[in-house]
């Protein structure tokens, strides 16, 4: 029951019905479906709670912190009225991530989670395509007109790119959940036996493509270049992966051209300006180091998101959630890497089969949040859940130095550091070349 009230939530939460359909507009769907699914699941989710289990999970323990971390950005600031309204919403986020892995705890249910998830991103492609050719009208799901200056002849130039509906109505997010959904493909058509449904799963992918192509997002092309990326190292190793990045990377870039493929130059240089800056205001402030300057305070301060969900993270929440947020992704990152030292004896084929397509989509996820701002929305802890559930499913003994301790505590302390000096002095070095 908890399973199938949990697929149900995510059909909701992809496909958004209300806003499809304006009759049912305030049903609070969503709402009504998570509250019934953490109730199906209380007993699991009280499980997941637990210290032995929390010290056994550090990417929850990271999760987790991010809500501490959000709720503490604000009230430092004596933002309390935001807190009211930003934390719900934030705690619905993480309710969905603990959801997740408490709900998907067997490989048959993993497989079925991420095919139910090609299913659903199917259908969002689909209406979005459909309206971008104008055959059907959803006022909810037109395309956005995007102006920009031709380099060349000075004229501005308007383009449609493609959304769709609920968390994709923007070009970006529609893009990365595209990419993601064209890895779930990719993970069904490796761990199935049998050709027909090999094809079948493989299906799919010419549609995401297409639809991705529509968006002209460069943080989603990052994404795709990325997850490709990882995927072909964890399938070949870095020695006979690294001819193939260094030429297809940027042979993909050029094919694609048009405004998703200048993803350098002028681009480039704009978004690290916006990591400047909003690093600037952070360091510039030592009382705002720890706590940062609030959730959503970078638009305020800087006049725009980041463009990156790691600067976002440090500049928004201080040290102790950007550390958290980076943690989140290097924790999994690390976790699916040693996998491979693994006694794999017990391991399901089907598990062992589906890793290298695990690391696609956690490291597509990666790269396209380093070029976007994503901290708060659904998919960021979809793609931390699906890491989680899969090394709980294929790494019961979970290591020590993957466990939570004091000693776990001090590296994730030197990594936020490490990350946050990264970023400042990457910013100033690459802004002072003129990248």
């Amino acid at each position: 029951m908890d399973f199938a009230l949990f697929i149900v939530l995510n059909a909701v939460l992809l496909i958004r019905p209300e806003e499809l359909y304006p009759e049912i507009a305030g049903l609070r769907l969503y709402l009504i479906v998570i509250l019934l699914s953490l109730l199906a699941a209380l007993p699991k989710l009280v499980r997941q709670l637990s210290l032995d289990e929390l010290k056994r999970r550090p990417i929850t323990v990271c999760v987790l912190g991010l809500l501490g971390a959000a709720t503490l950005s604000l009230l430092a600031h004596g933002r309390f009225d935001e807190v009211e309204e930003f934390i719900p919403e934030f705690a619905k986020v993480i309710a969905y991530y603990l959801l997740l892995v408490a709900v998907v705890d067997s490989p048959r249910r993993f497989n079925v989670f991420l095919g139910f998830q090609v299913v659903f991103i199917g259908v969002v492609a689909t209406l979005g395509v459909l309206q971008y050719h104008e055959m059907i009208d959803i006022e909810a799901i037109r395309p956005i007109i995007d102006r920009r200056v031709d380099k060349e002849t000075g004229e501005y130039i308007e383009n449609l790119r493609l959304v769709s509906s609920g968390l994709f109505n923007d070009p970006n997010d529609l893009c990365l959940i595209l990419v993601f959904g064209s890895l779930c493909c990719l993970y069904q058509a490796a761990t199935t036996s049998k050709w027909l449904l090999k094809g079948v799963w493989l299906l799919p992918i010419g549609l995401f493509v297409y639809a991705l192509l529509l968006t002209q997002s460069r943080g989603g092309l990052l994404g795709l270049l990325a997850g490709l990326a990882a995927l072909i190292y964890s399938k070949f190793g870095w020695k006979r992966a690294l001819p193939v990045i260094l030429v297809g990377v940027p042979a993909v870039i050029f094919g694609i051209g048009g405004r998703q493929g200048e993803i350098t130059g002028d681009t480039a240089h704009e978004r690290l300006m916006l990591w400047a800056d909003g690093l600037g205001e952070l360091l510039g402030h030592p009382t705002y180091i720890l706590t940062g300057i609030g959730v959503n305070g970078y638009v305020v301060e800087v006049g725009q998101v980041a463009h990156n969900s790691f600067v976002q993270a440090y500049v928004e929440m201080g040290l102790i959630g950007g550390t958290l947020f980076l943690a989140a992704f290097f924790m999994p990152v690390w976790m699916l890497v040693y996998w491979i030292k693994l006694d794999k004896s017990r391991i399901p084929k089907q598990m062992l089969a589906g890793w290298p397509y695990v690391i696609g989509i956690v490291g597509g996820y990666c790269g396209g949040v380093y070029s976007l701002s994503r901290n708060y929305v659904v998919p960021t802890y979809m793609c931390l859940g699906i890491a989680t559930a899969f090394l709980a499913l294929t790494m019961p003994r979970v290591p020590a130095q993957f466990q939570v301790s004091n000693l776990w505590v001090k590296r994730m302390a030197v990594l936020g550091v490490a990350g946050l000096i990264f970023f400042k002095y990457f910013t100033q070095v690459a802004g002072t070349l003129g990248l």
